[in-house]
């Protein structure tokens, strides 16, 4: 799926200023697992579309805390019903699946959110909000960055809900 990222970054208390659906809100500001969120009312299923070492930019390298070597890229669309719902984009650098939890190296098509809230394993460093574009129609999004074992990993997660 391509995604036009057309808005920066911002903190949550900047969001609820400028977004005003409680439903998209809701989604967003979702504290556990969005695959647990979208089962309470929706046949849940993901589609794997990319899950290979790959390049990042500067402003993806910078928020996972400057980490050097080669990251996972890991990219699934969340249906409910048979529809997508959401984009989520992964960046898992080979260092956290090494030294931090190999699980994260061999998701194949298990959701990456069945993993981070298992276990009291992951710290929830910060999350940030953004627009995206795609065929005329505008989503928000949030991208997360996660430590285990001091090692970071980032989510990004674009709800394909018109705002």
């Amino acid at each position: 799926m391509k995604l036009e990222h057309i808005s920066k970054w911002i903190p949550k208390n900047e969001m609820k200023e400028i977004l005003l659906d409680d439903e998209i809100k809701s989604w967003l500001l979702e504290e556990g697992p969005i695959t647990k969120k979208i089962k309470s009312n929706h046949i849940f299923d993901l589609d794997l579309l990319n899950d290979s070492i790959g390049k990042i930019n500067s402003s993806e390298r910078s928020f996972l805390n400057n980490v050097v070597g080669e990251v996972k890229i890991r990219e699934v669309i969340l249906l409910a019903d048979k529809k997508p719902f959401v984009f989520a984009r992964s960046h898992i650098p080979k260092i956290t699946i090494e030294k931090g939890l190999k699980k994260l190296g061999e998701l194949g098509t298990k959701p990456l959110g069945d993993i981070l809230f298992e276990k009291k394993l992951f710290i929830k460093n910060k999350t940030v909000f953004s627009t995206f574009s795609n065929e005329n129609k505008d989503y928000w999004g949030r991208k997360t960055l996660y430590f285990i074992n001091n090692l970071p990993l980032s989510v990004m997660e674009v709800f394909l809900i018109n705002k």
